[in-house]
């Protein structure tokens, strides 16, 4: 089969922490590709999926301008075939996976269809309990390899370490990132300063939804760790959070988004299984869920209906998907029926939360 990839720039990337790790360097265009492909790879995709990504949607999506876009992306396709990642296997990084990113790839006029290398594939997939999350709209402006790949490795800390959304602060020698992001040894201290550190400051924060700070370690004279601190992006936080911060902080303000978009209407935000049998949820005019199979109808009491407010309303707060459903007021029967990629979507979602133990 050949499923064609989106061109989306609020497409979730999600990458399992093993991969944040990985030892790799590929061109800025190379990475963006491969963040596009990732981002649109599901579970329920066959095993031997071909993917194809129009240029055009790709060129849009970056904001290339250039007319050499399509031998631009000639080039990142060998740069996938070419260079090779290596992914840490166990917590000692002692055994590691060595891999191409593609097994083949086919340029044709306009278009560009391949297929992810079968052992990279379900690594891609394995996101249970530790992983990287972050729109792709978040690395399609950032114009260095390094700062993207500081980026990802920035935002895996921050994601991992704050609870709150304030900051999180993380110490790294130099001699580690150096590994990581395979930085030469030509680029002393002073150039990997310059030309990758104070480059991610400003590109990040004019781009992205962290900003950081740093701190220099000596040991000696020589500057031997580093210490990141990052926060979350104000001006980001400003246009980001909109809806999602009015109502998806409590289940009072999440029960009111749900009454203004689908309470009396018959349409449906969710789903529950009672005894193998599913039933759509709806308000009724009170303010409770009621469920309906298409025959019968289960009204749910106050502490009923509480229980699944908190459960969607936890689901909302982990899947963008689901957020910009419920924002939209997108009724899910209606969804299930009428489109079935992004139903399956959504499900998959759900599947993934209940495996992570968030819900």
């Amino acid at each position: 089969m050949a499923k064609l990839i989106h061109k989306k720039n609020d497409l979730i990337v999600r990458k399992p922490e093993n991969l944040v790790k990985a030892r790799y360097k590929l061109s800025p265009l190379a990475i963006k590709f491969l963040s596009t492909i990732i981002a649109n790879i599901k579970r329920s995709d066959d095993v031997d999926e071909e993917y194809i990504l129009q240029v055009k949607d790709f060129k849009e999506l970056t904001g290339q301008k250039t007319k050499r876009i399509y031998e631009l992306i000639e080039e990142a396709l060998e740069d996938l075939l070419k260079n090779p990642l290596k992914i840490p296997l166990n917590k000692e990084e002692t055994k590691f996976l060595m891999t191409n990113w593609v097994s083949s790839a086919v340029y044709d006029t306009g278009q560009v269809s391949f297929m992810i290398d079968k052992r990279l594939r379900p690594i891609l997939l394995e996101v249970k309990e530790k992983f990287l999350k972050y729109k792709l709209e978040n690395i399609l402006n950032l114009k260095s390899s390094y700062v993207i790949r500081l980026y990802e490795f920035l935002k895996d800390v921050f994601n991992k370490e704050t609870r709150q959304g304030k900051k999180a602060e993380r110490i790294y020698s130099v001699k580690e990132l150096r590994e990581k992001f395979e930085i030469p040894k030509s680029y002393i201290y002073g150039m990997l300063k310059k030309r990758i550190l104070e480059k991610a400051k400003s590109e990040l924060a004019e781009h992205t939804d962290i900003i950081f700070d740093y701190e220099e370690i000596k040991t000696g004279r020589k500057v031997t760790h580093l210490k990141f601190i990052i926060r979350p992006n104000p001006k980001k936080l400003q246009t980001d959070n909109g809806v999602q911060e009015q109502y998806f902080k409590s289940r009072k303000n999440f029960v009111a988004l749900l009454r203004k978009k689908y309470s009396g209407s018959k349409k449906f935000f969710g789903f529950k299984n009672i005894n193998r049998i599913n039933y759509w949820l709806g308000l009724d005019k009170n303010g409770l869920a009621y469920g309906t199979n298409g025959e019968e109808i289960k009204d749910f009491n106050a502490v009923e209906s509480a229980e699944i407010y908190d459960l969607w309303l936890k689901i909302a707060q982990n899947s963008d998907l689901y957020r910009q459903l419920i924002e939209q007021g997108v009724c899910l029967k209606d969804l299930a029926k009428n489109n079935k990629e992004l139903w399956l979507e959504l499900k998959e979602e759900i599947i993934r939360l209940k495996e992570e133990g968030v819900i």
